[in-house]
């Protein structure tokens, strides 16, 4: 590696994550060299946000999803900027996201093997609303958890002003979104959110929630169900399902009949194996609908759907949205471990 380029690392998959204490453990940071240019249709860039998920962690695990096999690169969304390029599509300052980008620092690709990518600005565009929001919004604020919340609660769930619903996990960088959008746009009747701590219910209050419940004060399967009934006052028609555990359990005693269930996360149990309560012969007499959602199978609709309602929603500021940001490549698996530790509010950001 020659002494004037940058210092280039990466992130592998290690060992598989012993529970939420020692996830950030999962990862080895190995320094590799900086990469070169040796085919025409190459570009080299730069990470300059790199996206934490819980999704990531079905992989990391081996519990759900493709399995990411020890001593592989992790992948997941990353903001980058093009320092070379030999390439038209990606001129040299394209800044751009893609869904399944490496973690490391400085990579050299085609761009043939990327995942959904949006281009948020070539050289010499104009000021977009990246530039007024920040550039880390391209996966924070109008990122793919945003655009989870955008069509899990527009699309699939399709939110009425007839619905009561609950969000679980609605701090975070879906819930908090779901929670207005059913609200704000869909204006939906009432919207209770679970989240844990009163940092977090506070925040819920602030950004529109009509009520919002603290699991670790109601941290049984039997106190939920009763603080749900007493806010919600009505049956409750509609429940979004970031985590998963007694929460979820929970929402089975107060739904009412034709409830629907979206289940788009389950974060409660990604990192320990599950034995699951027998939801099946509840859902026969109640008329229930359980939905499971993934947003790779709506991207497609990004631009002329997500790209042209939530940039203006937040610019109006119909929708609030929250960011935490991490300084550091290196503190990547420490802000992955944050995720499930209860502390973030809104989505967290890496800045490389």
């Amino acid at each position: 590696m020659s002494h004037h380029h940058p210092k280039n690392e990466e992130f592998v998959v290690h060992e598989r994550p012993a529970g939420t204490a020692h996830l950030k453990e999962t990862w080895l940071l190995r320094e590799i060299p900086y990469p070169s240019i040796t085919e025409d249709e190459q570009f080299i860039y730069k990470a300059l946000y790199i996206s934490v998920d819980p999704y990531m962690s079905g992989g990391i695990s081996g519990l759900v999803g493709r399995l990411n096999p020890l001593g592989t690169l992790q992948v997941g969304h990353v903001l980058a900027e093009v320092l070379e390029s030999k390439n038209a599509s990606y001129p040299v300052g394209t800044v751009f996201v893609s869904s399944q980008l490496p973690w490391r620092r400085y990579s050299v690709t085609k761009g043939t093997e990327f995942g959904y990518t949006k281009i948020i600005r070539k050289p010499g565009d104009p000021e977009t609303v990246f530039d007024r929001l920040g550039l880390s919004s391209g996966i924070g604020a109008l990122g793919m958890p945003s655009q989870t919340a955008y069509y899990g609660a527009l699309r699939v769930a399709k939110f009425t002003e007839h619905d009561v619903v609950v969000v679980s996990g609605a701090a975070g960088a879906t819930g908090s979104l779901v929670g207005q959008f059913a609200k704000k746009i869909a204006k939906a009747k009432k919207v209770i959110g679970i989240a844990g701590g009163k940092d977090k219910t506070d925040f819920l209050l602030k950004i529109g929630f009509d009520a919002a419940i603290d699991y670790k004060e109601y941290d049984t399967q039997e106190k939920m169900a009763a603080r749900i009934r007493e806010v919600a006052g009505e049956p409750v028609t509609a429940y979004f399902d970031n985590t998963g555990g007694f929460v979820t359990d929970a929402i089975f005693e107060v739904i009412a009949r034709h409830g629907r269930l979206i289940i788009c996360g389950q974060i409660s149990g990604y990192h320990q194996a599950q034995s699951y309560p027998n939801y099946l012969s509840k859902v026969i007499y109640a008329a229930l609908t359980i939905q499971g959602f993934v947003v790779f199978d709506w991207v497609k609709y990004n631009e002329e759907q997500f790209f042209v309602d939530v940039p203006k929603w937040i610019e109006e500021g119909i929708i609030q949205t929250r960011e935490t940001l991490v300084e550091g490549f290196e503190n990547l698996p420490a802000a992955y471990q944050m995720l499930f530790t209860g502390k973030n509010i809104g989505k967290i950001v890496v800045k490389a």
